[in-house]
């Protein structure tokens, strides 16, 4: 290739990557930081329960003695007549609780009721409560995976994923080439642009495999739901079965959960069981999902599912046994959680998921320290990068207090607006800006 073609190459590459990254880069730096928090969301919890709940599970005498959960749910049916949709939440390790989490139907469905129940399996008895939507693990959740945004949130995740690809790829062609010349790591301190530039390639080098699978994977996971319905997907544990009673009668069913766990451990051995739903639509199907110790695929995601009224096996889903298709698409949200090595990989992940996020902050200081001159700004940089910074670090704490201490509903609502309308103010600008760069062709930015 002629040796201009080659600078052309380059130049249309340094575009992609930066217009990619300033356009993308608020996206990909909050999913990022959120992200490096988000993996610790169970051992976060956990110590919320502790001390702020006082709850936690008796100690178990008998390793091999399978939970109980009869008496208590007996209780809880008493207390709420109405309940349905009960999800039964079992402990990862020992000490910890199970947990009920059901609704209760008011005559709007602005008026129901959402509770969510601390359950000792071992003595068999409720510990307490609490509302699970105004959590702070959930609202470390739904950031992540929506941005707290339920009609399209999850979308613009998926597409800040495509972004950090695109950033990603494009960022190892510029600057692979680039740092066979300059000793590793060595950073320069000539000026504010080519330190954090500096920082900028160093960082993104050591952290380019990481970013490539957290990339590739979140923007599968992020796009997922409406992937799956376009492309006609299944997930490996989808299971359809026929209605064979009215779904009142099927409410009705009193399962005794100790032959639940019985047919588990003889049906599935090596299931460990994560949360539990019994049929209310009139299949009368017990739901058991579940993950086996020392594989690296999505939590929960092998599948027991046996009849209410007998205790056998109908659908069963081992991941052990399934195809290279169905353990691909399994393995996604493990890659990109880090939760199936230990706390040792969590504290890996967080580090390089913070990495990420300063990719974003420092290629903003980048591209206003080349833009700085032309715009004639009076605020430095540094300064302007820590004020939106500052400023955003300050929505997401807003948005968490309001999830937390008011409700789930007033912070989705508060940041539907702040999304919504960045997008349109976004839109707006950017059309501004195309319209003066077409009036006045001289005024476009350098792309080197």
């Amino acid at each position: 290739m002629a040796p201009d073609n080659k600078d052309k190459d380059q130049k249309l590459l340094w575009r992609i990557h930066h217009w990619t990254g300033l356009y993308a880069g608020i996206i990909i730096g909050i999913l990022c930081f959120t992200g490096a928090v988000a993996v610790f969301i169970p051992e976060i919890d956990s110590l919320i329960l502790k001390n702020y709940y006082s709850v936690s599970s008796s100690t178990i005498s008998d390793p091999s003695a399978l939970p109980s959960i009869n008496n208590a749910l007996a209780e809880t049916k008493k207390q709420y007549p109405k309940m349905s949709g009960l999800l039964i939440d079992m402990p990862e390790k020992a000490g910890q609780v199970a947990t009920f989490s059901f609704s209760v139907k008011g005559e709007k469905k602005s008026d129901n009721k959402f509770y969510y129940l601390f359950i000792d399996p071992v003595k068999d008895k409720i510990l307490g409560s609490r509302d699970r939507q105004n959590s702070l693990a959930n609202y470390l959740r739904q950031m992540h995976v929506r941005l707290y945004e339920g009609f399209w949130g999850r979308q613009l995740v998926g597409l800040g994923g495509i972004a950090f690809i695109v950033v990603t790829v494009t960022g190892f062609l510029i600057y692979g080439k680039f740092m066979k010349k300059q000793p590793y790591p060595k950073i320069r301190k000539k000026n504010t642009r080519i330190l954090m530039a500096d920082w900028h390639k160093i960082l993104g080098i050591t952290a380019l495999a990481f970013n490539f699978v957290i990339a590739c994977s979140g923007a599968w996971l992020g796009l997922q739901p409406k992937l799956m319905q376009w492309f006609d997907i299944k997930a490996p544990n989808d299971h359809e079965f026929d209605k064979v009673m009215d779904p009142k009668e099927d409410a009705k069913i009193t399962v005794d959960w100790d032959e639940v766990f019985k047919a588990v451990r003889q049906e599935f051995p090596g299931l460990k069981p994560g949360y539990i739903r019994a049929s209310e639509d009139g299949t009368a199907t017990i739901e058991i999902h579940g993950s086996i110790e020392g594989q690296i695929y999505e939590k929960n995601i092998n599948t027991l599912v046996i009849a209410k009224k007998t205790y056998q096996p109908v659908f069963k889903c081992d991941l052990r046994n399934a195809s290279f298709i169905d353990k691909f698409y399994s393995v996604q949200e493990a890659l990109h959680f880090g939760d199936f090595g230990g706390l040792g990989l969590k504290i890996v992940y967080t580090i390089l998921g913070l990495v990420s996020a300063f990719l974003s902050i420092s290629g903003f200081v980048v591209y206003l320290s080349r833009t700085n001159k032309k715009e004639k700004r009076k605020t430095s940089p540094l300064k302007t990068t820590f004020i939106y910074s500052m400023l955003i670090l300050f929505v997401l704490i807003l948005i968490a207090m309001i999830s937390m201490f008011i409700g789930y509903r007033q912070a989705s609502t508060l940041a539907a607006y702040i999304i919504n309308g960045g997008l349109a103010i976004f839109l707006v600008y950017s059309l501004w800006k195309y319209i003066l760069k077409k009036m006045n062709p001289k005024a476009s930015l350098p792309v080197s």
